[in-house]
C-alpha cells in the first residue's frame, strides 16, 4: 500500500505538469485558432533561460519572474510578427510555420546550451516527507499544489473577469466580439 500511495502522488505530480501543458495548448488553440506545434519547444526555451539565470547566481523566484516576463514578450512578438499575418490564410501554412518554429527553437537551444540534460533546481526540494510510513517528495507535493493553484486562477480569470469573458467570447465568435468591443477580442482577421 505504501508503494501504491507513493506512485499515486508521483502520478498526480506528473499529471499536473502534463495537464498544465495541455491547458496551455487548448487556450492558445481556442483563442487564436492555431495549433502551435512549437509550444513545447517554447517552454523548453523558457526553462533554459531560467536555468541560465540560476546558473549566473540568481535566486529562483527573481529568475522565475524574469523568465515569465521574457517568455510573455517573446510570445507576443511571435504572435504579432509571425502567426497573426498568416491567420486568415490556409491552415497548412500556419502548421508549417509552427513546425518550422519548433525546429528553429530546438536548433537554437541545442546550439546555445548543447544537447546534454541540465540539472534544474526548482523551488521545492526533493527531500522526502514521511506521512504514516509513506514517503512523499516535497517536489511532488509542490508541483501538485502549483498545478491546482494555476488551474483555479485560470478558471477564475475566464469566469469572473471582464478580460476572461471577452477572451471566451472572442474564441467562440471573434467577429461578434470585435463588433461589441469586448475586452480581449481579437483585432485581426481570423
Amino acid at each position: 500500500m505504501t508503494n501504491f500511495l507513493q506512485q499515486v502522488v508521483s502520478g498526480l505530480a506528473s499529471g499536473g505538469i502534463y495537464g498544465s501543458l495541455a491547458l496551455a495548448i487548448v487556450i492558445i488553440h481556442r483563442s487564436t485558432g492555431v495549433i502551435n506545434f512549437a509550444q513545447g519547444e517554447m517552454a523548453t526555451l523558457s526553462a533554459f533561460v531560467c536555468w541560465t539565470l540560476l546558473d549566473h547566481g540568481w535566486s529562483f523566484w527573481p529568475a522565475f519572474a524574469a523568465t515569465l516576463l521574457l517568455s510573455f514578450a517573446g510570445g507576443v512578438v511571435i504572435q504579432q510578427v509571425l502567426i497573426r499575418p498568416l491567420q486568415g490564410s490556409p491552415l497548412l501554412g500556419i502548421v508549417i510555420l509552427t513546425i518550422g518554429l519548433l525546429i528553429a527553437i530546438n536548433g537554437l537551444t541545442t546550439w546555445i546550451w548543447g544537447g546534454a540534460a541540465k540539472q534544474f533546481n526548482g523551488p521545492f526540494s526533493t527531500s522526502p516527507i514521511n506521512v504514516g510510513g509513506v514517503a512523499f517528495s516535497k517536489q511532488d507535493i509542490g508541483v501538485i499544489a502549483v498545478s491546482i493553484i494555476v488551474v483555479v486562477l485560470v478558471g477564475l480569470l475566464f469566469t469572473r473577469t471582464k478580460l476572461g469573458l471577452g477572451l471566451r467570447a472572442s474564441a467562440v465568435n471573434p467577429v461578434e466580439a470585435r463588433l461589441l468591443a469586448m475586452p480581449g477580442a481579437l483585432t485581426g482577421p481570423r
